[in-house]
């Protein structure tokens, strides 16, 4: 189905699930037409700058660059229908950029433009087993995908946390292999949620495998499992949602460069 217009919500409720992620949930418009089990779908986030009162929506025409929201690229957590309750999941930068900055001041009311969701990033739920690894950005999504898992999936669940107390208690099954690791400074180059990855045993038959956070780590992580491991393509999905030193706005210019090239 076509992606629905974008729209004007507000914030319904806040709720601070761990101390670096906040969940804002948005509601107050009719969503009749927000498809259901988009969980884990992009979607656009369109922020006002400090004193607009209005939001403009796309297609943006004559509307001045400056009279333009700020957009922000998220992941949807879950939507309630029956309610009209659009949950996302922020993950809280000591240093905010303008979406982390508008969730940590966000009240019932505020209103924000939203734009989406696409299709949903779901795993092939048939596979043998299942692989994912993520950092805080991924959470969400990766959250989406395990409330969905069959009763009896094996494999590992790999996901870095800025400190202990931002596990989640997800409903993993028995039989997934769950590695929380802790990495305070997402901001700096390290290599240990790849290592982590290369150093998990190989299960037999094809796996199912969700990839996404940092983009260098990203981008390893999926040449190891291509060249090394020969995972099937179609249940690969690697994305990286954020890239070290780049702006979101310069991360989107240099991802669309690396599909052209």
């Amino acid at each position: 189905m076509p992606r629905p217009a974008p729209r004007i919500l507000e914030v319904l409720r806040t709720e601070n699930l761990t101390p670096n992620m906040k969940r804002v949930v948005l509601g107050g418009g009719d969503l009749s037409d927000f498809p259901e089990n988009h969980e884990s779908a992009n979607f656009k986030l369109l922020i006002p700058r400090e004193g607009q009162t209005d939001i403009a929506l796309p297609p943006y025409g004559d509307t001045p660059p400056w009279r333009r929201p700020v957009v922000r690229t998220y992941t949807l957590r879950h939507f309630d229908k029956t309610r009209g309750e659009i949950f996302v999941d922020f993950m809280m930068h000591a240093d905010h950029g303008p979406a982390s900055h508008w969730a940590a001041h966000a009240r019932p009311g505020d209103r924000i433009g939203f734009a989406g969701p696409g299709a949903p990033k779901f795993v092939d739920f048939d596979a043998d087993w299942f692989l994912f690894a993520g950092d805080m950005s991924a959470l969400p999504a990766i959250s989406a995908n395990i409330e969905r898992l069959p009763a009896g999936a094996q494999g590992y669940a790999v996901l870095d946390i800025l400190s202990p107390a931002d596990q989640q208690p997800l409903p993993f099954p028995s039989g997934l292999e769950v590695h929380w690791r802790l990495n305070p400074y997402p901001e700096q180059p390290a290599l240990g949620l790849v290592d982590k990855v290369m150093s998990l045993p190989w299960l037999t038959g094809s796996p199912a495998v969700w990839v996404a956070g940092e983009s260098g780590a990203v981008r390893a992580i999926r040449r190891y499992l291509v060249q090394e491991r020969r995972v099937d393509r179609r249940r690969l999905y690697a994305s990286g949602y954020w890239q070290i030193g780049l702006t979101e706005d310069t991360h989107q210019i240099a991802k669309r460069q690396e599909k052209a090239d």
